[in-house]
């Protein structure tokens, strides 16, 4: 809204720098029977100062035109999305113990959903709906607010700015607060990785804070990928979080590189990485699978383990769920999931839990 503010006001001042200086017949204009061109040109030979300010208005003018379109429409003074057919807003669907339990459902480096890419076929009335979800009773982690900071604008590729982000964040929470509600734990998840908002530390800080003074005892929770771990400020964010889920799958880079689609190095990067910040809140999530990708052969298995303990998870979670994310893939035995199980708690000596996605 700021960009469209200024855009009018630039453009205000372009059409009166353009009139100004395009004067008239007389002894500081150009003659008016000439070609609009010719007299542009006239009057950058005579009047070169006057000539560069009408410039200068009309490029400020186009400059805030160009913001305005980056920004997209749709945005009110109080973060507020614009209804566009009332009638026809459907509620958002959340699968909640699905959200709570689960990191990003596309593995990185590999297509995202339509939803991420596409318009949706209908849009929230509020931004806080897509942004904030909840309290909603969960087992194990009692009343929970789902918090999703990556959140794509009308422009498909472009995620809301982090002001946005937080300022819709705090007057959820505030609300909340002063509604008597109860909030035991904040869940940050979301179909894109959080880590992928280039602004996570100063978001996650934002949250911290504003958690602080409403829900001082609520425990904040972290659910995502590590492939963005190494960028300026992730790794600082993640001590603003009572627990940190991290999806770590693969236990060799051949492996890694076909279920992400990504270069082989990126793993060998993300386990250095994380074996170097020495994390007491980290929380490995895994998910095994076989077919055209099998990350359950002992090799692979013995790879994982191995990183993990350089890493040195808090604990371990993993799963072999029925709907593999991987095309010709398909679930592992459950005596191999209780192999693999057994084999990582004798050699990490930390909580291994089995768990259903």
């Amino acid at each position: 809204m700021q960009a469209l503010h200024g855009c009018l006001v630039w453009g205000c001042l372009a059409w009166l720098g353009s009139v100004v200086s395009l004067g008239s017949d007389g002894p500081f204009g150009a003659p008016l029977d000439r070609p609009l061109l010719l007299r542009y040109l006239i009057l950058v030979a005579a009047h070169p100062l006057r000539s560069s300010i009408a410039l200068l208005t009309l490029w400020g003018g186009f400059w805030w035109a160009w913001q305005a379109w980056r920004a997209g429409l749709g945005l009110g003074l109080d973060g507020q999305l614009v209804t566009i057919k009332g009638s026809d807003v459907l509620p958002r669907q959340v699968d909640v113990a699905l959200q709570a339990r689960s990191a990003p459902t596309y593995p990185p480096g590999r297509p995202r959903p339509a939803t991420a890419e596409a318009p949706e076929p209908y849009m929230s009335t509020s931004l806080r709906e897509s942004i904030v979800t909840g309290p909603t009773e969960v087992e194990n982690l009692g009343p929970t607010l789902f918090v999703t900071p990556c959140q794509e604008s009308f422009r498909s590729g472009v995620l809301l700015s982090q002001a946005v982000i937080v300022t819709t964040i705090a007057s959820t929470i505030r609300e909340l607060s002063r509604d008597g509600k109860k909030v035991k734990t904040i869940m940050v998840s979301g179909d894109i990785d959080p880590l992928e908002h280039e602004d996570f530390r100063q978001i996650s800080e934002n949250l911290k804070d504003i958690a602080k003074k409403w829900f001082p005892k609520a425990r904040l929770h972290l659910v995502g990928y590590p492939r963005f771990i190494d960028s300026p400020g992730r790794a600082v964010a993640l001590d603003y979080f009572h627990e940190v889920t991290l999806r770590l799958e693969a236990g060799t880079q051949k492996t890694y590189s076909a279920m992400t689609s990504e270069k082989g190095e990126v793993l060998k990067r993300v386990n250095s990485t994380l074996a170097r910040l020495d994390l007491g809140n980290l929380v490995i999530r895994a998910r095994f699978v076989r077919g055209d990708i099998d990350n359950s052969t002992p090799s692979e298995v013995r790879g994982w383990i191995k990183s993990l303990e350089a890493i040195k998870p808090a604990k371990v979670e993993i799963s072999s769920p029925k709907k593999s994310p991987w095309a010709k893939t398909k679930a592992i035995t459950a005596t191999r999931l209780k192999e693999i199980s057994a084999e990582v708690e004798e050699k990490l000596g930390v909580p291994v839990e089995t768990i259903d996605e």
